[in-house]
């Protein structure tokens, strides 16, 4: 009887992992769906990180302001890192959980967890070239593309913003007609 155990077993975790495997890949490829921030979709957590002062706080309402603006992430869990020690300790906590360096000036996002890493003085002032509006477009591009690659990240995030002047353009017509 425990030989058959034995020989059932393996086949029991193959299909099992089969069976799990689909719903795994499909939840980490699933495309970003656009959802207003009045939606009925699950906005994204902002949780913080560190010295959460008044800077800490204008960095999060622009954060605020971004995803009601822009598409987001059901369930996405956005941290705000706040100060610059706490920024170093997160590149090296993420660095020893993914095994590579992790090296960000302003942000970091896991799609397969749907978790994003912001440094609050990136989206106040702008980091590598970049203002806030592009560092969290670039993030959400990844998400949209369900890919790690910068490169295509960057063409997503290039899309996103797209999308939002073309918004915000017609938003401004259609005030001048009123």
């Amino acid at each position: 009887m425990t030989r058959l155990f034995q020989l059932v077993r393996p086949r029991i975790r193959v299909l099992l992992l089969t069976a799990a495997l689909p719903g795994f890949f499909s939840s980490a490829a699933r495309p970003l769906l656009a959802q207003a921030a009045n939606g009925s979709g699950l906005l994204p957590s902002i949780i913080t990180v560190g010295r959460n002062d008044n800077n800490c706080h204008e960095s999060i309402s622009y954060l605020q302001r971004l995803i009601g603006e822009f598409a987001f992430v059901r369930g996405h869990r956005i941290y705000v890192v706040c100060d610059s020690a706490a920024w170093q300790i997160v590149l090296h906590h993420l660095t020893l959980r993914y095994g590579v360096i992790v090296n960000s000036r302003a942000a970091i996002s896991d799609i397969r967890l749907r978790e994003t890493w912001f440094y609050a003085r990136a989206l106040r002032n702008g980091a590598e070239g970049h203002g806030a509006e592009y560092i969290y477009a670039h993030e959400l591009g990844h998400f949209k593309c369900s890919c790690i690659q910068e490169v295509e990240a960057d063409k997503a995030a290039v899309q996103l913003l797209d999308d939002v002047h073309k918004h915000r353009s017609q938003a401004a017509v259609s005030q001048l007609k009123r």
